[in-house]
């Protein structure tokens, strides 16, 4: 504290001032004498310090400088993953060992054979085939690879129901039958859309063979219709004509069959009910022709008037699914046309449950067989 004037004189009455500044001058003096004792001018040292500032580096700052390698070498294995390549039996060396799996039983490792399923050497089970990993982008059952290769798009599911190249025939169809859906004519068979419809239809002569009699150096033969009524209108119409000779000419409606031959023939049979008796039985056959279409019947003699007649035809309908939908009734014999491309029906069979037709191509020859079961019911 500086207290007031005393009367005793400035220094007296002010010395702490002058202590004050005798340090101050102390050390100033000081440091001059140290500048100029290192020979160093104070205001170049100053300048050459703020130019070392300015040099430093950012670690000598206190803060580093960020390292791009890691993060550069994450985004390029992002972009290009990296991939192990299986190495081939001839490529193996010291330096590869050959392929090895697990064995689905004893999980001991086994050779691997990508081509054949390997059998375990250890408990001998027959391992899984290796499955090959196929791309389905847009899941419409076509792989990534199929649909590059024919120029579809693996993005548009739609494209597996449509048709590239109008044969009639979707792209999914195309690639199950593994045939080029962008070339109109390679594609699956036309036969394969073809069905048969049960049950099958029977076709029987329209009338019986009664019997024979000689007439001169010929025979003459006697038919029996059920379904017609005689000159007096009783049911059952009764027929003959002999060898060349259409039956039923004489009558309103003849038959439309041709007596092509006649043939006597017996039999030893065993009489009914009376075991070890045998007994000589008529055979004989006439062999009668249709004019509609030449088809030869050959008629086995009956037993009485109500013998059903015999079946001449087993007719059969197929239907075809391909664009509109077409039935065709045929028989043996009928001939079929696919977009142009023919087939004859060469037999019509039926089986314990159901049938099968067999067509063969007009042009190869080459079979194609029909199966229909029918369906139990519930």
């Amino acid at each position: 504290m500086i207290s007031r004037s005393s009367g005793r004189g400035f220094f007296a009455d002010h010395w702490d001032w002058a202590v004050l500044a005798a340090c101050l001058l102390a050390l100033a003096g000081g440091a001059v004498f140290f500048a100029m004792s290192l020979g160093v001018d104070p205001a170049l040292a100053a300048a050459d310090e703020a130019v070392a500032v300015d040099r430093m580096k950012p670690s000598e700052t206190g803060f580093k400088e960020t390292d791009l390698a890691p993060y550069l070498l994450a985004i390029k294995s992002v972009r290009s993953p990296t991939t192990i390549s299986e190495v081939g039996e001839r490529d193996e060396s010291f330096l590869s060992s050959e392929k090895r799996v697990l064995c689905v039983k004893c999980k001991k490792a086994i050779p691997g054979d990508i081509k054949v399923a390997p059998t375990c050497p250890f408990c001998g089970e027959k391992q899984e085939e290796e499955k090959k990993v196929v791309l389905d982008a847009d899941s419409d059952g076509l792989p990534d690879e199929w649909e590059l290769k024919y120029g579809l798009n693996s993005g548009d599911a739609a494209d597996a129901n449509a048709d590239a190249d109008g044969d009639g025939f979707t792209n999914m169809e195309e690639f199950l039958a593994k045939t080029d859906p962008a070339d109109p004519k390679d594609h699956p068979p036309y036969i394969d859309s073809l069905s048969v419809v049960l049950p099958l239809k029977e076709t029987r002569m329209p009338f019986i063979f009664t019997g024979a009699m000689p007439v001169g150096k010929g025979w003459r033969c006697d038919f029996f219709d059920a379904k017609q009524r005689d000159d007096h209108g009783r049911a059952g119409r009764a027929m003959t004509a002999v060898i060349g000779e259409e039956i039923g000419a004489s009558t309103k409606k003849p038959s439309g069959y041709v007596l092509k031959a006649y043939e006597k023939k017996e039999a030893k049979r065993e009489r009914k009910g009376m075991k070890g008796m045998m007994v000589t039985v008529d055979v004989s056959e006439a062999t009668v022709e249709r004019k509609s279409d030449g088809k030869i019947v050959k008629l086995r003699i009956a037993s009485s008037k109500r013998e059903k007649p015999q079946p001449v035809d087993v007719q059969a309908t197929l239907r075809y699914e391909r664009g509109d939908v077409k039935t065709y009734d045929v028989v043996k014999g009928s001939e079929i046309d696919l977009n142009g491309q023919k087939f004859k029906v060469s037999d019509i069979k039926r089986l314990a449950k159901g049938a099968s037709v067999t067509l063969a191509d007009s042009l190869t020859g080459k079979e194609h067989v029909l199966n229909a079961l029918e369906q139990d019911e519930k």
